[in-house]
């Protein structure tokens, strides 16, 4: 087709066109752009069809096509930015707009400042209310180039930056939008919350004192500041805040949840109840005011309720690996729970957080040597002042560096002179608390970690996260938690006959048994006082005492004891640990419930160690608790003389004072059941002389005991990490297996 038909035919296509024949008028241009594609006025007229036909959509590619053929056209350039707006493309619409030729812009911007403009603001409200963040975002800075000072604008843009993560964008608009706008005070307090995010807490409370001196009962600035303050460490004061915002509006859901999770950490579980209750009315599945509440009964030692709230937020948030664990961690201390449904909650944390992970899990490639020196991975969040530190001390301190290079990863973000100490009993120490669980686990494999052994379990600060990924060809749980994992990724269970007698409790821990001779070195604090005298003697009367956490002592419990109390005329009961006046009271009432009078106990608070040492010289008997049983408490009592009354139960956690005491040579207060724990404590207590006989010579017995050795313990370790390792050299399972005493010539005189 020749230039000149086609030019006869646009002028017959536009008669046709404005005259309403759209049709005759759309095959004319068609027709055109058959033998010219590129014809510039054929693409426009057709685009212009579909824009009158209210299809700007169907319009774009002709008029884009037109405007790529002659650029220099500005009526072009006007029905291409117009399509794109009547197409909700209205950030696209800008673009184009900025991207026209100089001569043009004055006239396209008088043409649409308006519409652009009310098009840009109606997208954008559009955008963010269906949360198309990404997209909202591109037409609030299309309405920046528009009007680069609209503070409005810019503070939107701010929030929603600070929804996507980028906070330092966010902070940058709110920066530039309040010198345009210095006394609007939400602004202000948006960038409090921004700063906040971005861990600047002091700058973040300078912006929230001063939205409040704007505006003095602004709510989000009074819960940002708290929140600061928090940060700060200036806890009363942020107490104060949140009080402030709630006498406002005591429906305010983030001031009950921020003052509620405050006080938990300030130990006023009582009033951190009562707030999350508060927002649980408001709200009733929120998880935040349920972990406040879990955590609050927790510490009131209200276990039921503790487990009943930590399983909400388990349901609300399944991915919640730390809510998870301190479920577990609670569930074993309920006397209600069989065995079995404690194995069964223990490998649904693995089917949730270990599961998905298998099919990553890295094909190792540590050197298949069975007699090499290994490298020994430790974990542990409780490298410090800690129970932990008691056991693991001494075994360090005694293992042989031409057999183990022992490696460990401290997870706890403080450290404390116990921590220095134990630095300088290992040759590789690494600090972890920074690094992810991925991240860890790349670090355990890039150091070569043989055998990799957990110190926690289902505790606060584990790591077992990081085990869930399988850094190590070998790995174990040992010491800081009583039952299984769960976990397949865990190969074995340390343990000894003492605390696991064979065959009772395999069947319910996902792990294998490597049993040693014995896992019970104990380090006792030097700063311990001496053995008194028997107290009963002087006081004429027995004393019982239980230094477990008041979390242990379950119905069952608290009835046992005041049967003893009963069967033992005037005898006293020493409760220690008791954090609150609120909870002495609670267990008063719970033993008068019995028939015990209150002025047969004695409740009192935490102590320091030393302290809490010393109160064994004002006690005849310890009473244990069940289903967990003491372990560090019945080592300190042991150590200071006083012998502790316990009972081997279902679990492994009813067994750990058993432990204890069989490793000792004190089996014969060990009871079978609660009938016989209650005859065993009547028939001890009326023998005042052998008590006082065994006192004094308890702890003679205890370094002469092999068992309690920390060079038995070091070399059965030894002994069983090497069993571990052959097997997985000889490409062998993980097995139940025993370390004989002879195997590691343990001195039985």
């Amino acid at each position: 087709m020749t230039d000149t038909t086609a030019d006869q035919l646009l002028k017959q296509a536009i008669a046709l066109h404005r005259a309403g024949q759209w049709p005759d008028a759309e095959r004319l241009y068609r027709t055109i752009l058959q033998a010219q594609p590129h014809h510039a006025s054929a693409n426009h007229n057709l685009g212009m069809l579909a824009l009158a036909a209210h299809t700007p959509q169907a319009a774009l590619p002709w008029l884009k096509r037109a405007l790529e053929a002659e650029p220099g056209v500005e009526q072009f350039w006007q029905s291409y930015i117009q399509a794109l707006i009547n197409a909700g493309q209205t950030s696209q619409a800008q673009q184009l707009l900025m991207a026209a030729p100089l001569q043009h812009r004055q006239n396209l911007d008088r043409h649409f400042d308006l519409p652009l403009q009310t098009a840009l603001t109606e997208q954008l409200a559009s955008l963010y209310e269906q949360h198309r963040l990404d997209e909202a975002v591109i037409t609030a800075r299309a309405l920046l180039l528009r009007q680069p000072g609209d503070a409005g604008v810019l503070g939107t843009l701010a929030v929603m930056l600070r929804q996507q993560g980028q906070l330092r964008a966010s902070a940058d608009c709110y920066a530039q939008a309040i010198p345009l706008h210095p006394h609007n005070a939400q602004l202000h307090a948006n960038y409090g919350l921004c700063l906040l995010a971005l861990n600047e807490p002091q700058q973040a409370l300078g912006m929230a004192q001063r939205a409040l001196q704007l505006e003095p009962r602004h709510l989000g600035a009074l819960i940002n500041g708290g929140n600061a303050l928090k940060a700060l460490g200036r806890v009363d004061e942020a107490i104060s805040a949140y009080r402030q915002a709630l006498s406002i509006n005591a429906q305010l859901l983030s001031a009950l949840i921020n003052l509620g999770a405050l006080l938990n950490r300030q130990n006023q579980p009582a009033q951190a109840q009562i707030h999350a209750e508060q927002a649980l009315a408001i709200e009733p599945d929120n998880a935040d005011a349920l972990l406040i509440l879990g955590t609050a009964l927790q510490k009131q030692d209200l276990l039921a309720g503790a487990i009943a709230a930590f399983r909400r937020v388990v349901a609300l948030r399944p991915a919640d690996a730390k809510t998870h664990t301190t479920l577990l961690f609670l569930l074993m201390h309920d006397e209600a729970q069989p065995p079995a449904d404690l194995l069964a909650a223990h490998l649904r944390f693995a089917d949730c957080f270990e599961a998905p992970l298998r099919g990553k899990w890295p094909v190792h490639s540590n050197r298949r040597e069975p007699d090499r020196r290994l490298r020994v991975g430790f974990v542990s969040g409780d490298l410090r002042n800690h129970a932990v530190a008691h056991f693991i001390e001494p075994v360090w301190a005694n293992l042989d560096p031409a057999l183990l290079d022992v490696w460990v990863y401290a997870n706890h973000p403080r450290e404390d002179a116990v921590t220095q100490r134990l630095r300088q009993q290992v040759p590789n120490w690494r600090k972890v608390d920074g690094l992810g669980d991925e991240q860890l686990a790349a670090q355990i494999q890039a150091d070569g970690i043989d055998i990799l052994i957990d110190l926690s379990g289902h505790t606060e600060l584990n790591r077992l996260l990081t085990f869930a990924r399988k850094p190590a060809p070998v790995q174990a749980t040992w010491i800081g938690y009583p039952g299984t994992t769960g976990m397949s990724s865990i190969d074995y269970l340390i343990c000894d006959p003492f605390n696991a007698p064979q065959g009772l409790y395999e069947r319910y821990y996902s792990e294998r048994f490597a049993r040693l001779p014995s896992t019970g070195a104990f380090a006792p604090a030097a700063s311990a006082p001496p053995v008194n005298a028997l107290p009963a003697l002087e006081n004429g009367y027995v004393t019982f005492a239980s230094f477990n956490r008041v979390s242990k002592l379950g119905d069952s419990v608290v009835r046992a004891w005041s049967r003893v109390l009963q069967g033992v005329p005037d005898s006293r009961l020493l409760l220690a640990h008791v954090d609150s006046d609120a909870l002495g009271q609670q267990l008063i009432a719970r033993f008068a419930r019995h028939g015990i009078a209150p002025e047969r106990l004695r409740v009192l608070p935490r102590f320091s160690l030393n302290e809490y040492l010393a109160l064994h010289q004002q006690v005849d008997i310890i009473l244990d608790t069940w289903p967990y049983t003491g372990g560090t408490t019945s080592n300190h009592a042991v150590w200071m003389g006083v012998p502790v009354v316990t009972l081997r139960g279902p679990s492994r956690a009813h067994c750990q004072s058993a432990a204890v005491l069989g490793r000792t040579g004190l089996g014969d207060w060990v009871a079978d059941d609660v009938e016989g724990f209650v005859g065993m404590a009547i028939r001890h207590a009326a023998d005042l002389h052998a008590l006082a006989r065994l006192r004094a010579g308890m702890r003679d017995q205890w370094r002469a005991s092999p068992w309690r050795q920390a060079s038995t313990v070091a070399r059965g370790l030894e002994a069983g990490v090497r069993v571990m390792w052959q097997r997985w050299c000889a490409g062998l399972p993980a097995e139940d297996f025993q370390v004989p005493a002879a195997a590691i010539q343990i001195n039985l005189k």
